[in-house]
């Protein structure tokens, strides 16, 4: 016999993968045991029936030649199923998150940098081009939009995207993926909104807001977690960490959420004993007092490396400049030259303003291309340094609305940071 099975608490990606692998392999059961996530237990609440799933207790006594184990390989998210684990003959991991110190001695381990681990199997049932039911469909772009936050995390690689198309296409509803994504807040979940809201601290680090939050009550409150990324939406921090404790408990829960691919948020919870992916990770210290707790990770946030871009990781240099008294005309052909839309201009050596294209067209209106240039420049010069955070200069282009910023180090014209320059930055491999 061979059996599926996913973490503790599971969430609606462990699901869709446990799923997805039956339908690879139609000879394998798939076994849940409790507890699993509000949200997922609201999901089985209509859907357990069609879904074929086994318990543990009904598979005691079985011979279990393969044990397929999803969504995680760390021993402490997998008790309930011990004795499924002692059973098994051969073991076989399929994973996206980070290594833990409990990992699953494996016989066979496919772990790869995605999203979702469902994508995983998304890619070998596309693969063998077999079709889906529209409600198999639906819940695995279930799995893959929770854990990418619709394909917007930063942890979002390619093979997800292509995933999705291919679930889009064995017909997934995506109006049935909203309504359980978008679930209402119980009175718990509210109250738990409000308090975060207005109690979490914030670091700032290399242009990136960090935030920590703090929860001691009479009861966990349950779907926690949704709570944390509901606050990153409507705060705009980059990063939320959230410690909780039920009171009288020694049991500490953190959950952090991250927005930014510059934070790693699984590294942070390894430190602490636990793990996740980059944008969602989680630790249980046990024992633990919720104030220390916080006040380690708020000391840990502080000096945690957040990997910034800086402006000379962007700048273009040399830099291509015009003297103050280049006449319009002369300026436009510099232009069309050069393939650029702006330029410093220079005099004696020093940076005394910047004029663009824009400049060019105004002149054009009113037939004006004899005048110098540094009668149309802007002679306000702002300006970027080189070792300053990519973050910091970007936020100076928005604010005065402008294209570029020449960068100087001590006054010396060192190079030049424009909008195609940042974008071009953000969007390459390198800044993954």
């Amino acid at each position: 016999m061979r059996v599926v099975i996913t973490h503790s608490n599971a969430d609606f990606d462990a699901l869709a993968t446990l799923i997805a692998v039956t339908r690879l392999w139609p000879d394998v059961r798939a076994c849940l045991a409790g507890p699993v996530s509000p949200s997922v237990k609201r999901y089985l609440a209509l859907h357990k029936d069609s879904l074929e799933l086994t318990t543990v207790d009904a598979l005691h006594g079985e011979a279990i030649e393969e044990l397929i184990v999803v969504d995680t390989r760390s021993l402490s998210r997998l008790k309930p199923y011990q004795a499924l684990m002692e059973q098994a003959q051969r073991v076989v991991v399929f994973d996206h998150h980070a290594p833990s110190q409990d990992d699953v001695a494996a016989d066979v381990e496919v772990i790869e940098p995605v999203g979702a681990c469902v994508t995983l199997i998304c890619e070998r049932l596309e693969e063998e081009g077999g079709a889906l039911s529209v409600g198999d469909a639906t819940l695995m772009m279930l799995g893959l939009y929770a854990d990418t936050g619709r394909l917007s995390f930063g942890n979002t690689s390619a093979r997800d995207i292509l995933a999705a198309a291919y679930l889009r296409k064995q017909g997934a509803r995506l109006e049935v993926v909203n309504r359980y994504l978008q679930q209402e807040f119980s009175a718990d979940q509210q109250r738990l909104l409000v308090e975060v809201m207005g109690s979490a601290r914030e670091v700032e680090r290399e242009g990136l807001r960090l935030a920590l939050a703090s929860h001691v009550g009479e009861a966990y409150v349950k779907g926690a977690a949704v709570v944390v990324e509901r606050v990153l939406q409507l705060t705009g921090v980059d990063a939320l960490v959230l410690v909780a404790q039920q009171t009288g408990s020694k049991v500490v829960q953190v959950i952090a959420r991250s927005n930014t691919r510059h934070l790693d948020v699984a590294t942070l919870m390894g430190a602490f004993g636990g793990g996740g992916h980059p944008a969602a990770a989680a630790a249980k210290i046990k024992p633990g007092d919720a104030d220390e707790v916080a006040s380690a990770i708020f000391e840990k946030l502080q000096s945690w490396p957040v990997d910034p871009l800086d402006v000379a990781d962007v700048m273009s240099s040399p830099v291509q400049t015009v003297a103050h008294d280049t006449t319009l005309k002369e300026f436009r052909r510099c232009l069309e030259r050069w393939g650029v839309h702006g330029m410093p201009v220079v005099r004696d050596g020093e940076v005394v303003g910047v004029v663009s294209g824009r400049d060019v067209e105004q002149a054009a209106r009113r037939g004006d291309w004899e005048i110098p240039v540094a009668g149309f420049m802007s002679q306000r010069v702002i300006s970027a340094s080189p070792d300053e955070p990519l973050s910091e200069a970007l936020k100076r282009m928005t604010e005065h609305d402008i294209g570029r910023l020449p960068v100087l180090d001590e006054g010396a014209l060192v190079g030049i940071i424009s909008r195609s320059d940042a974008l071009r930055r953000l969007y390459s491999d390198d800044a993954e």
